[in-house]
């Protein structure tokens, strides 16, 4: 069994870098300096020692640099742990003849492949072969290499592979930072709408409320519908209808409460609006699927808000399905993982789910086209609708998504592998609703 000294000034980081070695088949001491490793050293040789640079008593250069001064001890190699954050760094470790260096923190499967590495590599080292002192300045310092090639080539080595990866972690780092401040920028622009809205909404609505009276006046004034008049009456009539859609839409995009919320069974919800949009469904020729979870506990929830949610996604799924097909709607008992509990950039709603609370999960499937892709990350956003003028506002998942957050849940939309679309919506449930 490979023997492994550790020397760790830090008991937390000394017992996790135990952990990963020991779960692997290596036999493990530690030592909290420099000075109590060079005491253990003396009494027993380990296969490799592995440590940490900044410690009291004596640093991680200075156990190397007496070791590798010490013919007893030259033979056992070094890796330095360390911050690498100057070219000194690599210089000193080269000085003091370190085998390797390993950057903190570090990933486990890293950490044992340069472990790996080291060892394999010092069964081709012929001790006290090829050791010439070479002396040379760098930023004003004069510095003495005395370590063999193959330690400087496999130093060299292990510096080049941390840079390649600290260069994958910065792209990552960036990729994840670009994707936040994209969801950022989206949540200030979806704010602003609402602000806006509200404003609008009011403003605009009492005059629309004049002009549906007028017409509604004028309408039934005899003989209104025997010439053009009764044409244009009936056009600006379908105008206004729109237009006091789109407003409804607004009003309830900058709404920012669920004053009807209460304990609410789902699937009375599901129901009551399969029901509403039944003559629709009819209409398409389309086959209702119901997926229910038995027993199903209550979710605090508005019913009249949430029932607004399903009937903007049944319908969204027949206009999807104009030929016929099958609508799924699929309900479930979860427990949110500790991936799904991570804060999401964008997120201003300062409600936080937990790794382990519950929550119900309620899918709404279809068989129709799908989503073009270019247009999935488009669908949330207020006025974007896919279609014609006049048959959509494009407020309704807007609106959606500002429900399900003020219930603090979430909705998600995805095309199905087998053609489709999937509305996943996910609401906690009664003891984690605000």
């Amino acid at each position: 069994m490979t023997e492994v000294l550790i020397v760790e000034d830090s008991p937390t980081q000394a017992m996790v870098l135990e952990n990963i070695l020991e779960k692997n088949g290596y036999a493990v001491t530690a030592a909290r300096n420099g000075r109590v490793a060079l005491e253990a050293l003396q009494t027993k040789l380990p296969d490799i020692v592995i440590s940490d640079i900044q410690m009291p008593e004596m640093d991680g250069y200075e156990l190397c640099r007496r070791m590798k001064a010490d013919p007893g001890l030259r033979g056992v190699p070094i890796m330095l742990l360390t911050s690498l954050s100057a070219p000194q760094d690599i210089i000193r470790g080269l000085e003091c003849g370190a085998d390797n260096f390993v950057v903190k923190p570090y990933e486990e499967n890293f950490l044992l492949s340069r472990l790996h590495s080291i060892l394999q590599n010092q069964e081709l080292r012929v001790e006290g072969g090829g050791e010439t002192a070479i002396p040379i300045y760098f930023a004003g310092e004069r510095y003495v290499i005395t370590a063999d090639r193959l330690q400087i080539l496999n130093l060299l080595l292990s510096t080049y592979e941390t840079a390649v990866q600290t260069n994958l972690d910065l792209i990552k780092a960036h990729e994840d930072l670009k994707a936040a401040q994209a969801q950022l920028i989206q949540a200030e622009k979806l704010q602003s709408v609402g602000r806006l809205a509200a404003g609008v909404a009011h403003e605009v609505k009492n005059p629309l409320a004049i002009l549906e009276m007028g017409i509604g006046f004028l309408s039934d004034q005899p003989g209104s519908a025997d010439n053009d008049s009764g044409v244009i009456l009936a056009e600006m009539k379908e105008a206004v209808r729109r237009a006091n859609g789109i407003i409804s839409g607004l009003m309830d995009y900058s709404a920012f409460n669920v004053a009807g919320a209460g304990s609410v069974d789902l699937h009375t919800v599901i129901e009551e609006t399969l029901a509403v949009v039944a003559s629709q469904i009819a209409r398409s020729n389309i086959t209702v699927v119901k997926e229910f979870e038995p027993n199903l506990p209550p979710c605090h929830v508005d019913p009249d808000r949430i029932g607004q949610v399903f009937a903007n996604l049944f319908t969204n799924a027949c206009h999807a399905m104009p030929d016929g097909g099958a609508l799924t709607v699929r309900s479930s008992l979860k427990t949110t993982t500790l991936e799904e509990a991570a804060f999401q950039a964008g997120d201003r709603s300062g409600k936080r789910v937990r790794a382990g609370d519950k929550a119900i999960v309620v899918e709404v499937l279809d068989t129709g086209a799908g989503i073009p892709e270019e247009n999935l990350t488009k669908l949330f956003e207020p006025f974007f609708s896919t279609k014609p003028t006049g048959k959509g506002a494009g407020l309704g998942l807007t609106v959606a998504k500002k429900i399900l957050e003020l219930h603090g849940g979430t909705i998600e939309i995805a095309n199905r592998d087998g053609g489709g679309a999937r509305v996943k919506l996910t609401l906690p449930l009664q003891e984690q609703a605000p």
